[in-house]
């Protein structure tokens, strides 16, 4: 359930900028491995994906699936760069306890325009450091743009609850490549059996509802790990 298979959220000291960040993804590259540094500026992203691109010059990293993650100020011109190079990006909903944003300074992640850009993207706790566990609250910030408080801090740039659901489970995968891109994330012959079934339907439940969700039975691989006894039904 837990291994390593990257190098993050910090390459070093500084994972932004310089000659040292260079040589150490120069060198995360050359042993095929996955880079995942974070972005929480309004600048570092673009540094970021300038080093990406000054190391692709010397190791085709386009294959490594190379993440940047939180980007709550990711610009389109900056997606379609990291694009280019085989990566993608990393959400939460991690302004959700302590973000502040308006109309003309948005909290981010700007959800609307990562979908638009068509770059590889899903969804996480972050650990639950400066963001819920649940993965509930993350979902109402990111189809509301509502921070706890109510207040609409991220307008003009939500996600749908389809494209938040992809992005927890379908789209989840691309990060971990290999077999597990074959087995997980999607119901189907073939794959393993995990599935939750929720406490109301996802779909239509009001928009406050959303951060009440909870499991009623959890299945993973086929085997029932959590059961609440309250389904009737076998």
């Amino acid at each position: 359930m837990v291994r390593t298979g990257a190098i993050g959220e910090f390459v070093t000291a500084d994972s932004t900028q310089g000659p040292v960040f260079i040589e150490a993804l120069k060198r995360v590259a050359s042993a095929g491995w996955r880079v995942e540094v974070h972005s929480l500026s309004s600048t570092d992203f673009q540094s970021q994906i300038a080093a990406f691109e000054e190391v692709n010059k010397a190791v085709d990293i386009t294959r490594l699936r190379w993440v940047i993650a939180h980007v709550p100020r990711i610009t389109g011109e900056f997606l379609a760069r990291l694009k280019k190079l085989g990566g993608g990006v990393n959400l939460s909903g991690w302004n959700y306890l302590a973000g502040t944003g308006s109309a003309t300074n948005p909290a981010g992640p700007p959800f609307r325009t990562i979908v638009e850009s068509g770059i590889p993207a899903g969804f996480g706790a972050d650990g639950a450091n400066i963001a819920p566990l649940s993965p509930w609250p993350h979902v109402y910030y990111a189809v509301t743009g509502r921070n706890a408080k109510g207040e609409v801090i991220n307008p003009g740039q939500l996600a749908t609850r389809e494209e938040v659901l992809r992005w927890y489970t379908t789209d989840n995968t691309w990060f971990l490549g290999g077999e597990d891109e074959r087995q997980l994330g999607v119901l189907e012959r073939g794959r393993l059996g995990d599935v939750v079934v929720l406490s109301e339907d996802y779909f239509e439940v009001e928009d406050e509802g959303l951060r009440d969700l909870e499991s009623v039975l959890t299945v993973v691989g086929g085997v029932v790990v959590y059961d609440k006894g309250v389904l009737k039904a076998r």
